[in-house]
């Protein structure tokens, strides 16, 4: 069955992250669809930019084409208000027909045993993967190891940085696991 995943703008905003999910779900072919809202997306490239506003002045465009493409689906933000449901993302996840929503704040979700989707944080959601397909994470590690060495990272920095990154935007117990299937090669 086709998971739905709805990215809420805090994952959407930090790189590694986003960038482990969209690669996984090219690597594991039709098992999730990321999808998010308009206004989510607007949101994140915000919070995006104002990590380092003077860098990414005039990048915040290039930001939402990137995020418009790496997505399956970029809902109308009038799903972030569908009658009957919270406001936001718990709003849209519910009327989007999410099974899942990811967000870095899932531990502040109030009543989340009674929403009609789980919630995760990116780690969880990305160690998930990891128990039920590491082969396909095993298979992604080693792109983005070779990706890096492409780019001119020297061999021992592509694992620590690959892990180092992970760590940095909040996904430590996943970076753990790139490092070990890293290793393991």
């Amino acid at each position: 069955m086709l998971q739905r995943v709805f990215v809420d703008a805090d994952v959407l905003a930090a790189r590694a992250p986003f960038e482990w999910l969209a690669l996984l779900r090219d690597e594991t072919g039709d098992w999730f669809q990321l999808h998010s809202t308009s206004e989510v997306v607007a949101e994140s490239v915000r919070e995006w930019v104002a990590r380092d506003p003077e860098r990414r002045e005039g990048a915040a465009e290039r930001r939402c084409e990137l995020l418009a493409t790496s997505l399956d689906e970029v809902l109308d933000s009038s799903a972030d208000a569908a009658p009957g449901h919270a406001p936001g993302p718990l709003g849209a996840a519910a009327s989007s027909g999410s099974h899942v929503l990811l967000s870095s704040r899932a531990g502040d979700v109030a009543g989340a045993d009674e929403l009609p989707f789980e919630v995760y944080t990116a780690d969880e959601f990305l160690c998930l993967l990891d128990d039920t397909a590491a082969t396909h994470v095993r298979s992604a590690a080693a792109r983005q190891y070779a990706a890096r060495q492409d780019a001119g990272d020297g061999d021992g920095a592509s694992n620590a940085g690959l892990a180092e990154a992970l760590t940095a935007a909040g996904c430590p117990a996943f970076a753990e696991r790139v490092s070990r299937h890293l290793r393991s090669r």
